[in-house]
């Protein structure tokens, strides 16, 4: 398999519930039901969001094959925005400005805003991004290669729409809920209560710097 990213941030999330599995045909019709959808041609801002393969970018085909991704699932979503150019609309506005030779009204700017809109959009091409993602069923986990929030909240909205199973962020409780414990560990897991590390309660026991090395408070003190 390929390299999906070479760096950058990932953000795991489990999910409860079934999903279809990736070895069948409805897995793939799942991602179908939300496929990308292109606004190149649209005379609106918009943006647009849903299911691609790596084989395919275009959202117009799925298969099992082209979700390979060695011991996961790979998952991609296309995210595309449209938006008017804010120099364009600067250019304009002030060469009208120019031969009138006075400002214009917010009246007439939003007039000219629309109209360029209207005009232009259709030939504007929308920016792309792409977001990849590894599923390992299993153990329901989803590893999403991006951080930001739009690409987090993009994702989880799409993954709920095609699957029904809502997302949850990944933490030490979740991830040993499915590390397929013995019962007598998940009760164990269960009764655990997370503690501050470092505990800074105690002030006596708390490192302090002397030199180049830490050395425990009572013992600077000796």
């Amino acid at each position: 398999m390929a390299a999906i990213r070479k760096s950058g941030g990932v953000v795991a999330f489990h999910w409860e519930g079934k999903i279809a599995d990736p070895r069948d045909e409805a897995f793939c019709a799942a991602l179908a039901t939300r496929r990308f959808r292109s606004i190149e041609n649209a005379a609106s801002e918009e943006v647009s969001i849903g299911w691609v393969t790596p084989a395919d970018p275009t959202g117009d085909s799925f298969s099992i094959e082209d979700l390979e991704g060695g011991t996961g699932t790979w998952l991609r979503v296309r995210m595309d925005k449209k938006s008017m150019p804010k120099k364009w609309l600067q250019i304009h506005r002030d060469a009208a400005e120019k031969s009138r030779g006075k400002k214009l009204s917010a009246r007439e700017r939003r007039e000219m805003k629309d109209d360029l809109m209207e005009k232009m959009l259709p030939r504007v091409l929308p920016s792309i991004t792409l977001v990849d993602a590894l599923l390992y069923f299993e153990q329901k986990l989803v590893l999403l290669f991006a951080t930001s929030k739009a690409a987090r909240e993009g994702f989880g909205k799409l993954f709920f729409e095609s699957f029904g199973a809502p997302l949850e962020r990944a933490n030490p409780l979740s991830c040993g809920r499915v590390a397929g414990l013995s019962s007598e560990a998940q009760i164990e897991l269960e009764r655990i209560e997370p503690m501050r590390w470092p505990d800074n309660t105690k002030p006596d026991s708390r490192p302090t710097r002397s030199g180049s090395k830490l050395v425990a408070a009572e013992e600077s003190e000796a």
